[in-house]
């Protein structure tokens, strides 16, 4: 095993490569009225820096960083939601990890529903938590957003998109049948 030191951006990187995390989208409605191509009402992310953080009480937490498009969104929002992509949505998430130039109206070519809040849920994900922001904490160069968790959404998929050394693959539990447990 080879060592550098933790601020060798090059080799930090490279080794958070190596660690395969599930795919999201995060998504939220920003409030009205003044939208923009750049800044629309309907907005959203790929992220795969997410954590659930509580059970009791329910609480998510999403990191994004400092000036990104991300950043900016989840700093006007009160309430998001995220998505956890199924495996056959490398393109979803291939579009939402696009810049919002780049992407224009994305909501228009995806299929989605509202939450209560009004907040966009991604067609044929495996689920989602709908959540309000409780607290936003600047930490190094990223944004950490915790949520507080105020709806659950599950399809029964189990098929996870994953995110590994620049490219997507699929978790699929082994000896699970495709019932989710209860």
């Amino acid at each position: 095993m080879e060592s550098s030191a933790p601020n060798d951006a090059a080799s930090y990187k490279v080794l958070a490569r190596s660690w395969a995390a599930s795919v999201t989208i995060v998504t939220c409605r920003r409030p009205g009225p003044a939208f923009t191509l750049e800044r629309p009402e309907l907005d959203g992310f790929t992220a795969t820096a997410f954590l659930t953080i509580s059970i009791d009480p329910p609480i998510i937490l999403v990191s994004v960083a400092n000036g990104s498009g991300a950043f900016d969104l989840l700093t006007d929002v009160t309430a998001f939601a995220v998505n956890l992509l199924a495996a056959d949505q490398a393109p979803v998430a291939q579009e939402f990890a696009r810049t919002q130039s780049e992407r224009g109206h994305v909501f228009e070519r995806f299929a989605w529903v509202p939450d209560m809040a009004g907040v966009p849920l991604i067609g044929g994900a495996l689920g989602a938590f709908s959540a309000t922001v409780r607290e936003r904490i600047p930490m190094g160069d990223h944004l950490l957003v915790l949520g507080d968790v105020t709806q659950l959404h599950r399809s029964g998929r189990l098929d996870t998109l994953v995110y590994h050394n620049r490219g997507f693959g699929q978790v699929k539990p082994h000896g699970l049948s495709d019932t989710p447990a209860q």
